[in-house]
């Protein structure tokens, strides 16, 4: 069995990350179109922003993947006969991902779905996970496996507002309508 060219399996491998960046700074792009205003939304819900250092606090593990992916192929370079040209190449897109990763991002909760990452989640595909950690909220994608987490970051007094709007929109319409008569009637 021949083993196939190292830079062909590379230059693969490297056009493949290049379209999750591109596709993160797309997401990116969207989260700021699904979301154009911050504070409390008018029929219900909330929208709020994370800062950079919240998204360290919620990427952190992929962070340290991260580092690993870029430092690897230097480690493997010599016994593959990789070029360094495509070696610089992935690093310098993995870096791009990781500064995409670090962005502050914005979320929004309202009756129907949650807005997080650029993407729109419908509740009923989402649960609470039973552990919540400080600084974070962590829902569940259901029937994601090991991919199944899914953080948000914010400021603490945000996501102790995000976390009963969340939990009205996945409970009933008449939490739902409670809590959004009691903020009205606070304005």
């Amino acid at each position: 069995m021949e083993i196939p060219d190292p830079n062909a399996v590379g230059t693969v491998i490297t056009a493949i990350i290049g379209v999750v960046v591109v596709w993160d700074i797309f997401m990116l792009w969207r989260s700021h179109e699904l979301v154009p205003e911050l504070g409390p939304l008018d029929n219900g819900g909330h929208a709020w922003s994370s800062t950079a250092e919240q998204e360290v606090m919620r990427h952190w593990s992929s962070i340290m993947s991260i580092a690993v992916m870029m430092a690897a192929p230097w480690i493997l370079a010599s016994s593959t006969g990789t070029s360094n040209w495509l070696i610089i190449t992935f690093d310098v897109l993995l870096f791009a991902h990781l500064i995409g990763m670090l962005l502050p991002k914005r979320y929004a909760a309202t009756r129907t779905h949650l807005f997080t990452d650029g993407q729109i989640h419908e509740w009923q595909g989402l649960r609470l996970a039973l552990k919540q950690p400080r600084g974070r909220i962590i829902l569940h994608r259901k029937g994601w496996g090991i991919l199944a987490p899914l953080p948000l970051g914010g400021e603490a007094k945000d996501l102790s507002l995000a976390r009963k709007w969340i939990s009205a929109a996945m409970a009933d319409n008449e939490e739902w309508n409670n809590l959004k008569n009691l903020y009205l009637e606070e304005e």
